[in-house]
C-alpha cells in the first residue's frame, strides 16, 4: 500500500472496548450488500456484544466491542482500525482457512500484539481469544484450533464446535444450544480478562499488510487516469483516502496482494498483472481511449464522474467508448455510495478477467508425460518452464 504513515505520533482517542473482532473478509454476493461484510459475522458480533454487556460491571465506561463495519464510510480505514486496536482489551480473531491467507486480518493481529510486548507470555496470551469460525484443514498442526476449543468444557459441545465451526452453529437452529454455550464462555472470558487484567491505554503499531505465504499470484495493480493532482480525491469532502487507496484497501481486505502505481508503471506491468484503472470522466472519451490504448483486454476501467458538466460527454458514453475498445464493461459511478458498493466487485472482476484472459505459464521443472501402454517417443516428453 502507499499510505503515508502519520499515525504513530497520535495517542488513541475515544472509548475503550472490551473486545476487537477480527475476521477475513469475503466477496459480496451483490452490489447491494455492504462491501465485503459477512452477514453472519455481523450477527455474531451483535450477539457477543450483547452477552458482554450483560456480564460487564464497567459497561458505563467501556464499550462492549468493535468491528470494522462500525467505521464511518469515507474514513481512513487503516487509521480507524489502528485507533480501535489501541483501545481494545481483548482481541477476538475468527479463525478460518482464509484468515491465515489474508494479510489484512493477520496485520490486525500483529498490530494488537504490539501492545502485549511488555507482558509475560502467559499473561499476554490471555488477551487473545481465538474463535474457530470455520474448520481448518485436518492436515498439519493447528495450535490456533486447540486454543479456540479450550473455551468449551462440555465434550459433546466441543466436538460439535470443532467439527462445524462457530459460523455453522450460528446459522443452524439445530445447534442453538451449542452456539449459546460457546458465546457465553467467550463473553465470560472477555469480561474476566478485561476487568481483572486490563491493558493500559497504549498505541498499537500502525496496521500494515505484510506478506503472507506466497501463492505466486501477481499483485493487483490500481492506477488512475486523471488531469487532477495526485493523489486523486474526487470525494474529498466525504473520503479521507484517495480513490486508488480505497480500492487497494478493499482488495487487500479480500486477501488480494495489491499495489497502487502510476499509469506508466501499470502499463509496463499490465501484461502479467490484473489491473484496475480509475478514470476521471473529466478527461473525456477520446483522451481516455488514447491513454488506455494498447493495454491488455483484462484491464478493468471504472469511470468516476462527480461534477459532470453539460458540455462534456456523459460518463456512460466514455464507458461505452472503452467497452468498444474491448475492455470489460463496468458501469460508471457518480456518488460515493455507488463507488463504495462497486469497489469490492471491481477488484474481484479484475482478478477474474486476468485469470480468464491473462498469460498462463507452464509449471517449473520437467514435464512428466502421461502414462502410456505404448513405447515412449521423444515427442511424448514435454518441456517445463526452465527448458523453454
Amino acid at each position: 500500500m502507499t499510505w503515508s504513515d502519520t499515525s504513530l505520533a497520535r495517542r488513541p482517542a475515544g472509548r475503550e472496548t472490551y473486545f476487537f473482532l477480527s475476521y477475513a473478509h469475503s466477496v459480496p454476493l451483490s452490489a447491494a450488500a455492504r462491501p465485503d461484510t459477512d452477514y453472519w459475522v455481523s450477527r455474531f458480533f451483535q450477539d457477543l456484544a450483547t452477552a458482554v454487556r450483560a456480564r460487564a460491571s464497567r459497561a458505563g465506561e467501556i464499550d462492549a466491542g468493535f468491528f470494522d463495519a462500525q467505521v464511518s464510510p469515507g474514513a481512513d480505514l487503516k487509521q480507524a482500525l489502528t485507533d480501535a486496536l489501541s483501545l481494545a482489551h481483548v482481541f477476538v480473531p475468527l479463525y478460518s482457512p482464509n484468515y491465515f491467507r489474508n494479510a489484512w486480518a493477520l496485520g490486525e493481529r500483529e498490530s494488537f500484539r504490539s501492545r502485549l510486548a511488555r507482558l509475560a507470555p502467559g499473561r499476554a496470551e490471555r488477551h487473545l481469544l481465538p474463535v474457530l469460525w470455520m474448520p481448518l484443514p485436518s492436515w498439519g498442526e493447528h495450535p490456533e484450533t486447540a486454543r479456540a476449543l479450550e473455551l468449551v468444557a462440555d465434550a459433546d459441545e466441543r466436538a460439535d464446535y470443532a467439527e462445524n465451526g462457530l459460523r455453522a452453529l450460528c446459522k443452524l437452529s439445530a445447534y442453538h444450544r451449542q452456539y449459546g454455550s460457546v458465546l457465553a464462555a467467550l463473553a465470560d472470558r472477555i469480561v474476566t480478562v478485561t476487568e481483572t487484567e486490563p491493558l493500559a491505554r497504549s498505541r498499537a503499531a500502525t496496521l500494515t499488510t505484510g506478506p503472507v505465504t506466497d501463492t505466486g499470484a501477481p499483485a493487483l495493480l490500481v492506477t488512475t487516469l486523471t488531469a487532477a493532482r495526485a493523489p486523486w480525491r474526487p470525494y474529498v469532502d466525504q473520503h479521507e483516502l484517495a480513490v486508488a487507496d480505497y480500492v487497494a484497501a478493499t482488495a487487500e481486505r479480500l486477501g488480494l496482494p495489491t499495489r497502487v502505481v502510476d499509469l506508466p508503471e501499470a502499463r509496463a506491468r499490465a501484461p502479467r498483472s490484473p489491473v484496475v484503472v480509475l478514470v476521471d470522466a473529466a478527461v473525456g472519451a477520446e483522451a481516455a481511449h488514447a491513454a488506455l490504448a494498447g493495454l491488455p483486454q483484462w484491464v478493468v476501467p471504472l469511470v468516476i464522474a462527480v461534477d459532470h458538466g453539460r458540455a462534456e460527454p456523459t460518463p456512460e458514453a466514455i464507458a461505452g467508448t472503452l467497452q468498444d475498445a474491448r475492455f470489460p464493461r463496468v458501469l460508471p459511478v457518480r456518488s460515493i455510495d455507488e463507488f463504495e458498493r462497486c469497489a469490492p466487485l471491481l477488484v474481484t472482476e479484475a482478478r477474474k478477467q486476468f485469470l480468464r484472459h491473462g498469460p498462463v505459464d507452464p509449471p517449473d521443472g520437467p514435464h512428466t508425460p502421461k502414462p502410456s501402454l505404448g513405447p515412449v517417443r521423444a515427442s511424448d516428453v514435454g518441456r517445463g518452464k526452465d527448458e523453454l
